[in-house]
């Protein structure tokens, strides 16, 4: 069934089950895990706010914040909240995740409704990347035909660009619908949109390398460069050298972008040669050639062992 939605909030049914939409287009499904790249919480506390405000579903957010500094950006007398620390007190929750977990279930069994998980940095580096991507499936099944939605906010840069790929086929990014009323994107904007399709996994477990288009020097600001890293980095790259251009003047960024788009475009040329070659290679060679090309190192010597086939 197609969906055409125009109001701030809205419920309607698919074959999947009932999809709310909200403020800026974007579409909750129930019973369905989610992720969403915001650039800083301020984003997320403004959309989350603007949310409760178009919504009689129960609300739950757990924050790395302190109740006493969510007073002033959110209404909490709309919205759940729970400070995750390691301090015991009211409305506190340790980033134990089988207390985690509890919490979500003791929810889910009632009402419908959003729950809200930010802090995926700080629970990573407590429980590994292993656990947490085990956590997050479990989180999946639980709320699975339920009527409750799961979002978990991320900083994509924050992250291993390959546990954030595999991340992201167990909490698919959430679906943005392009409202009439929005300003339309400028070209350099809507280029950058739709030069990605949806990552795919090689037969390795890599993320696919896709060609994008340059980005140019006219028009060019930090801002287009962070969702232009946030795309490579999805692809599975390792483009750690580029970021220091988001702290750079517009002219010294798109020097240091060009010199890195380069190698880019070299390693994804280099990758479909090894697939059109994939015969000469034994599976270990596939596999450590395709490492290393996300790593952006060693491109030339594998130009040559290519070269030599």
């Amino acid at each position: 069934m197609d969906i055409i939605i125009h109001s701030l909030s809205t419920v309607t049914h698919t074959n999947g089950g009932p999809v709310v939409t909200v403020g800026e287009g974007l579409v909750l499904v129930k019973g369905h895990l989610f992720s969403k790249e915001f650039e800083h919480d301020a984003l997320l506390l403004e959309w989350l706010d603007r949310y409760s405000h178009s919504t009689d579903e129960h609300l739950v957010y757990v924050s790395r914040m302190p109740h006493r500094r969510l007073l002033n950006q959110i209404d909490v007398t709309k919205i759940e909240t729970y400070w995750m620390t390691h301090r015991a007190g009211q409305a506190h929750i340790s980033p134990d995740l089988d207390h985690l977990h509890a919490l979500i279930q003791s929810r889910i069994n009632h009402h419908h409704g959003l729950i809200v998980i930010e802090g995926l940095e700080w629970l990573v580096s407590l429980h590994g990347e292993t656990t947490l991507l085990n956590f997050i499936r479990t989180l999946r099944d639980d709320v699975h035909r339920t009527q409750w939605s799961l979002l978990l906010p991320v900083d994509a840069l924050a992250f291993n660009s390959i546990w954030l790929a595999r991340f992201k086929r167990e909490a698919p990014e959430l679906v943005t619908q392009t409202m009439p009323s929005e300003p339309t994107s400028s070209p350099i904007e809507e280029v950058l949109e739709v030069s990605i399709p949806q990552v795919e996994a090689t037969e390795e477990g890599l993320p696919q390398l896709v060609m994008l288009n340059r980005l140019p020097s006219n028009g060019f600001t930090r801002s287009l460069l962070r969702k232009r890293i946030l795309q490579w980095r999805r692809m599975g790259l390792d483009v750690s050298e580029v970021e220091p251009a988001l702290h750079m003047d517009d002219d010294d960024a798109f020097s240091l972008y060009s010199k890195v788009e380069q190698k880019v475009r070299i390693a994804v040329e280099l990758e479909r040669a090894i697939e059109h070659h994939k015969s000469a290679f034994t599976a270990s060679e596939l596999t450590t050639s395709k490492f290393r090309i996300r790593q952006l190192t060693g491109l030339e010597e594998i130009r040559t062992m290519i070269e030599s086939i």
